[in-house]
């Protein structure tokens, strides 16, 4: 069983989500290499990145399934 039991408990980054680990590895970035980023842009670049990989997942797992139902060569 974990340390805490109550949910609001936790540790902070055990609440990350994707989006939000991908903004902080974005603005941490941009920042190592001096870029000043706008306000919440961060933000939008990774919720993009995330919306891309969602929809190339998906389009992988629909040629695999497309290909699995053809004839084998």
């Amino acid at each position: 069983m974990s340390e805490t039991s109550n949910p609001s408990e936790k540790p902070a980054f055990h609440s990350l989500t994707l989006k939000s680990v991908a903004a902080i590895a974005i603005a941490a970035a941009a920042s190592r290499f001096g870029v000043e980023l706008p306000q919440g842009l961060a933000q939008d670049l990774a919720g993009a990145a995330a919306d891309l990989i969602v929809t190339l997942g998906l389009v992988g797992v629909a040629i695999g399934r497309a290909r699995a139902r053809g004839p084998l060569v």
